[in-house]
């Protein structure tokens, strides 16, 4: 006989253990998909960023040099040996990883052990991009570090930008931020361009979040903007082709991950859309709880989304898809 349980609270702590609890947040409605996500009890810290290898290994970072890890059963607080903000993190494979953030600070997770790394700056430090043999790291008053064979350097800039976010692209590397920059840092030998390419189509704005798509880029930031990057020529996608016709809240989008063909986008007051694409492409707002800032987002699989944002706040969805976690009790 098949039966149907409530969602109900999932105690993942032992004595001893600093771990967390995952519960439903509770429908707030028949037809509300706001209450369909399910919370993470996880404290009141900012949570700022997230990223992930695999639906088993996710990491979550956050202020006073929290960091949080998800193994496919619980998720558990590790020991990051900072008390700095942490702004990004990026996740290279299950056993090596880097979080950034304030004070220059830049961590390396190697087989789940945090180590801090030589200091290079005192620079804010915004986001982070890795592969297994080389990163680089983003941030204010034009800082760009980038390691090669887990070596650090300081990269020679000419410019004062700040930057906001940085993915991995199958020309390498391409770092955004204030004003519309998108820029490619040469990773080998650690340098930046001494030009900028020429901005255009409205770029002039905060772009706040980067990752993969097809050959490119997605890049996303102020007033709900949405671009596809692509060979050095970024295409607007938030708006009706040769109009200013919006097709996306005009909110300040912050993050953007793609699995599936459908990328899931997060920003101020509460914002999640997905897009699909098209010509034009599909954007749908996906209710959530409350008008939180949503900080950071990464897609783990089509059914395993997961978004992190102000004051504690850390969801997984979609919503009304997912279950409670492996090991618990499931819709």
């Amino acid at each position: 006989m098949n039966c149907r349980l409530p969602l109900s609270l999932i105690l993942l702590a032992f004595a001893g253990c600093d771990r967390l609890t995952i519960h439903s947040v509770g429908d707030g409605g028949p037809d509300s998909l706001a209450g369909k996500w399910e919370q993470v009890d996880a404290g009141t810290a900012n949570y700022n960023a997230v990223a992930g290898s695999s639906p088993a290994n996710v990491l979550v970072v956050g202020d006073q040099g929290t960091i949080l890890h998800w193994d496919g059963t619980a998720l558990l607080r590790e020991e990051s040996g900072t008390t700095a903000n942490l702004r990004g993190v990026a996740v290279a494979s299950e056993a090596l990883a880097y979080a950034v953030g304030e004070q220059g600070t830049v961590l390396r997770r190697q087989d789940s052990v945090w180590t801090p790394e030589a200091p290079l700056t005192t620079a804010v430090l915004n986001a982070v991009c890795a592969t297994e043999d080389s990163a680089v790291a983003v941030g204010e008053q034009g800082t760009v570090l980038i390691a090669n064979q887990g070596v650090w350097t300081l990269a020679a800039n000419n410019r004062n930008d700040n930057y906001y976010a940085v993915t991995e692209t199958s020309s390498g590397p391409l770092i955004v931020g204030a004003l519309g920059v998108m820029v490619q840092p040469d990773v080998q030998k650690a340098t930046m361009p001494t030009a900028l390419p020429p901005h255009t189509d409205n770029k002039f704005k905060v772009v706040a979040g980067a990752a993969p798509h097809a050959s490119g880029a997605l890049l996303v930031g102020l007033d709900g903007t949405v671009f596809a990057w692509s060979a050095g020529v970024a295409s607007r996608l938030d708006a009706v082709s040769g109009t200013d016709k919006p097709l996306t809240p005009q909110k300040f989008l912050r993050a953007v991950s793609e699995v599936d063909g459908k990328a899931w986008i997060v920003g101020h007051e509460g914002l999640v859309l997905t897009m699909v694409p098209g010509s034009p492409p599909s954007f749908t707002v996906i209710p959530t709880p409350d008008d939180r800032w949503l900080l950071g987002v990464y897609a783990a699989a089509s059914s395993d989304i997961w978004v992190v944002g102000r004051s504690g706040l850390i969801l997984r969805g979609p919503p009304g898809v997912r279950g409670v976690p492996d090991g618990g009790v499931r819709d």
